[in-house]
């Protein structure tokens, strides 16, 4: 298990510099110009955006670590539940890598666009501390692939506890790339964030055969 907590923080923390970026970079650039407004350290600021952000993934580590456990009356039930988490992540692994419309797909929500999305737009305007914290917190339902990954491993160890820990270990290990984003956007370039983002779904892609087969095995 610590090998995979290793491997989990590693996939975070490259993804954080590449895929993140794309994702989320576009909030935090936004979410710099609104900070201008705020008689507040900066760093604070920022940092405290993102701790709620991390508190939204905690959330979401509760709801789906919650769900996992009704799965666990039989063995039958936990095994079918890691071969799907697993074929899961292996479509997810290659749509991040090859992108195109499958991601899309993944990374395209009704209820965010509707609902979430238009709450940000609202705080965005308001200038205000309160408001900062807010939009960190709903950052963190933003559709995102790599969120997604995370929600899955932590659903296969069938455990609200580990479930949460794995959504805390992500937040944490992003942490890094998007402080360093908001002070200097520009610094890296193209080629290290397309490697570090290679990297990690590859690891993901791992991660997906490796559940798989358990689960299939777990079945036979």
């Amino acid at each position: 298990m610590n090998l995979d907590f290793i491997a989990l923080i590693s996939i975070a923390f490259l993804s954080s510099f590449g895929h993140c970026y794309g994702m989320c970079g576009g909030f935090i650039l936004a979410f710099n110009q609104l900070a201008k407004n705020i008689k507040f350290p900066f760093f604070l600021l920022i940092l405290s955006y993102h701790l709620t952000r991390v508190v939204a993934y905690i959330c979401l580590g509760i709801f789906f670590g919650y769900f996992a456990k009704l799965f666990s009356f039989s063995e039958f039930a936990k095994a079918m539940m890691l071969f799907c988490i697993g074929i899961f992540m292996i479509i997810l692994a290659f749509a991040l890598i090859f992108r195109g419309k499958l991601l899309a797909f993944f990374e395209n929500s009704f209820i965010f666009d509707c609902m979430i999305k238009t709450n940000m737009q609202k705080l965005f305007r308001q200038k205000s501390i309160k408001s900062s914290l807010i939009l960190g917190f709903l950052n963190g339902f933003v559709p995102c692939g790599l969120v997604y990954f995370y929600i899955a491993f932590g659903m296969s160890l069938q455990s609200i506890y580990y479930s949460v820990l794995i959504m805390l270990l992500f937040g944490i290990a992003t942490l890094p790339g998007m402080i360093f984003l908001a002070y200097f956007s520009k610094t890296l370039n193209d080629k290290f964030q397309k490697i570090g983002s290679f990297v990690s779904y590859v690891l993901m892609l791992c991660y997906g055969v490796n559940f798989a087969y358990t689960g299939f095995i777990l079945t036979a």
